[in-house]
């Protein structure tokens, strides 16, 4: 079994929440849902909060993701645990932030 991971991050904060696509080949495969941000706190740290999902693709790849959301905006890992004798997912996979209207 092949494992790897890549993360992204987007600068504006999800004030309302929002959306992660994961999109395979440019096709969304899965939306993970982005957490708002704790509001009125200072501090990064206290701003964080944290939503982790995991979907199984039509070919049986694992792929988890941790989206993290606070003040500073909002940051993403994906890790994936390839299934025996799946084409590669490496360079195949992508995500990206949506946030939601306030």
């Amino acid at each position: 079994m092949t494992t790897f991971h890549f993360e992204g991050s987007d600068c504006s904060p999800a004030l309302a929440g929002g959306y992660l696509s994961v999109l395979k080949d440019g096709k969304e495969i899965f939306i993970a849902a982005v957490p708002s941000l704790v509001p009125c706190f200072d501090r990064y740290r206290d701003s964080v909060s944290e939503n982790d999902e995991i979907f199984e693709d039509e070919e049986g790849n694992e792929i988890a993701v941790t989206v993290q959301s606070s003040s500073v905006g909002v940051d993403w890992k994906i890790d994936v645990n390839q299934s025996e004798g799946a084409e590669s997912l490496k360079g195949r996979l992508d995500a990206r932030f949506q946030p939601n209207e306030r």
